[in-house]
């Protein structure tokens, strides 16, 4: 399948859900991502549990209005990293957390969504880091069946704060869980401190792909202040196979500074860069 160009609905958190998918086709970038954030200004994931059905044909109508494709269901649990991830070590919301899943899943593939990207979870510092790790990959191995029966694929973001917060930590957790894939985001594991040759390592076990510019002190960076070649990154992922879509992401948060830059501009910068890459 060619390698087509997404962006993230989160990326206009002050526009509500339906307006941010305008503003992607303004761009002219053909896919969206959609974001699923409790608490969040966009699609909740309670709305998705409790009708599925009902927040699909919103985001259906949303697309189709925008004359924009569905590409990846970017879910949490709950609140943040920390409530209800996929490692919460609470047996009950684990399994609230199935029952949750489920939805998202008849969800995304309601909307015609290519696939699911989770978080994979937190360390939880009264059990350490390699029990928390443990139950990152005993929950994910409950969860890849489910969306593999629905025809999707799905991959986790290794962030910065999470239990697979290095190059080595994620490539681990994904050959812990058969089936898992990695929604690759260079920008996570630069500010985090690893060096490009680590991060390049991880290409072939993507099956998303988050772009934006970084540098080793910034998550999100502008593109005067970036170091990534996404020339060369895309490069790399087509000679990897890789058949996935590649999303502009650049968001407006507080969570680790990313506010500073010209969401707008930056995401029209790094999507003609991206184009000529994909041509």
């Amino acid at each position: 399948m060619a390698i087509e160009l997404t962006c993230t609905s989160f990326s206009f958190p002050l526009l509500s859900f339906e307006t941010s998918l305008k503003a992607i086709a303004l761009l002219d970038i053909p896919r969206y991502d959609i974001g699923a954030h409790e608490g969040g200004s966009h699609i909740q994931p309670s709305e998705v549990e409790a009708q599925p059905g009902q927040v699909a044909d919103r985001i259906r109508r949303a697309g189709d209005a925008a004359g924009l494709t569905a590409s990846d269901f970017f879910p949490t649990f709950g609140h943040g990293f920390r409530d209800r991830p996929v490692n919460t070590p609470d047996g009950a919301k684990a399994t609230a957390n199935v029952a949750r899943f489920r939805a998202i899943v008849a969800c995304a593939k309601a909307v015609g969504a290519r696939g699911i990207t989770l978080l994979p979870g937190v360390t939880w510092h009264d059990i350490g880091h390699e029990r928390s790790f443990e139950l990152s990959a005993r929950g994910l191995r409950t969860l890849v069946p489910i969306a593999q029966d629905a025809g999707l694929r799905l991959s986790i973001e290794a962030h910065l704060e999470s239990v697979a917060d290095t190059p080595a930590l994620a490539a681990r957790l994904v050959d812990q869980v058969p089936g898992l894939g990695l929604t690759l985001d260079y920008s996570h594991f630069l500010a985090g401190g690893s060096d490009l040759a680590e991060i390049h390592r991880l290409v072939p076990l993507a099956r998303h792909f988050h772009a934006r510019q970084a540098n080793p002190a910034s998550l999100q960076a502008g593109s005067r202040d970036g170091t990534l070649n996404f020339t060369d990154i895309v490069g790399r992922l087509r000679a990897s196979g890789y058949s996935g879509d590649v999303c502009v992401e650049y968001t407006w948060q507080d969570w680790r500074d990313c506010w500073h830059q010209d969401v707008v501009s930056e995401s029209i910068l790094l999507r003609d860069i991206l184009r000529r890459t994909l041509v």
